[in-house]
């Protein structure tokens, strides 16, 4: 019995990460951006994976790993709301840390922001409990640039989201 619950289990999170795999990454979209209200094109050759990794790689950020479970992801937002054509997200592999980093790509940019500011919420006053973490979740940006959507909960977030603002 226990070896036919371990297969399932492995058999499910292979079907999601395949699923998961089949992401929209070339669409090209026209929507009006939240900061600008002429009609912007959203660069569709920027990646959100490589948006992701600029903002790990521009600040020091614990160990930090791609959440890619289902369960994980409804707990964080409801991905399928909101015109998400692509998202990636990262937690802290150690939950002494309270870091975390959205990047999505959509066509409803006020809605999704709304959504990540509710996140954000969620991190200030549910998920912060040590001094570290209250920092974290207090400097927690959330923001968009043409149709590309953001959260970066980090001490030091403001630096991390220059550096993506840079890139997109």
């Amino acid at each position: 019995m226990k070896n036919f619950l371990i297969a399932t289990l492995s058999c499910g999170i292979m079907l999601f990460t395949a699923c998961n795999a089949d992401t929209p990454s070339n669409a090209s979209v026209t929507e009006s951006d939240s900061s600008n209200s002429s009609s912007a094109v959203i660069n569709s050759d920027i990646s959100i994976e490589s948006l992701c990794e600029t903002v790990l790689n521009s600040v020091e950020f614990p160990a930090m790993s791609r959440v890619e479970m289902a369960e994980m992801l409804d707990m964080i937002m409801d991905f399928s709301k909101y015109g998400i054509d692509e998202y990636s997200v990262y937690q802290q592999v150690m939950s002494v840390h309270l870091c975390e980093v959205i990047i999505v790509r959509t066509s409803n940019v006020d809605d999704t922001l709304n959504a990540l500011e509710g996140r954000k919420n969620v991190l200030i006053n549910q998920l912060a409990f040590y001094p570290e973490q209250q920092q974290s979740a207090q400097n927690t940006v959330v923001g968009s640039k043409n149709g590309i959507c953001y959260l970066i909960a980090h001490a030091d977030a403001k630096t991390a989201e220059k550096a993506l603002l840079q890139k997109i």
